[in-house]
């Protein structure tokens, strides 16, 4: 069981700091966009990628942000869990039984971590922003094909698609925020318990950080 002394370096000081801890790329070039395009004065946001993306992993990256920061919010694209927790070999732990402990843990211990997930990915929450779902994507690449065939026709999984100068991925976006937000709060929040369902808890975020619809 870990537990977490306060160590917090407020170097800047009067700002609340947030460390935001992703399991994939696209989610640091999204938040990397949302800072750019937001006005965040008090607030100095830092998207953070693990070197390994195993959940074990990711959680020692949490509890080590967690000495530092003011708040840490680790996200998780679910697909990847629910492929793990399929693959995994009779009588091993699975990704899904290591998040739960996990998660009893930060909701015990570590008054600064909130987990939030995305179900089956980012690409829902970019998808949300179009339309109200209603039904489970088990794997990202349903979702993905949804949001070009539909939506955003030249959409594509890389940083040069995400940063574009002109156009980036948040202001893409933004004019429709408020529909996705809308629609993310209907689809109700992650239970550990009922996994295979369409979750995107983005929205938290938004309000954790104080930014208007």
């Amino acid at each position: 069981m870990v537990r977490i002394r306060n160590k917090r370096n407020h170097y800047r000081k009067g700002n609340k700091t947030y460390s935001i801890i992703v399991d994939g790329k696209t989610e640091v070039w999204y938040f990397q966009m949302l800072k750019k395009n937001e006005d965040l004065p008090r607030i100095d946001v830092k998207p953070e990628l693990p070197k390994k993306k195993k959940i074990s992993e990711q959680f020692e990256s949490v509890i080590e942000n967690s000495k530092i920061y003011d708040e840490v919010v680790w996200l998780i694209d679910f697909d990847t869990i629910l492929k793990e927790t399929r693959e995994a070999k009779p009588g091993t732990k699975t990704a899904l039984q290591e998040l739960e402990e996990y998660k009893k843990n930060i909701d015990k211990n570590i008054t600064n971590v909130e987990l939030f997930v995305n179900t089956p990915c980012l690409e829902l929450w970019i998808l949300l922003h179009f339309e109200t779902i209603g039904k489970f994507f088990p794997n990202c690449t349903d979702t993905e094909k949804i949001l070009k065939k539909s939506h955003i026709k030249d959409y594509e999984k890389n940083e040069k698609f995400y940063k574009k100068r002109s156009n980036d991925i948040y202001k893409l976006l933004s004019d429709k925020k408020e529909f996705a937000i809308e629609n993310a709060k209907k689809l109700g929040e992650f239970e550990i318990n009922n996994p295979n369902k369409s979750i995107s808890e983005m929205y938290k975020i938004f309000e954790k950080f104080g930014i208007k619809k």
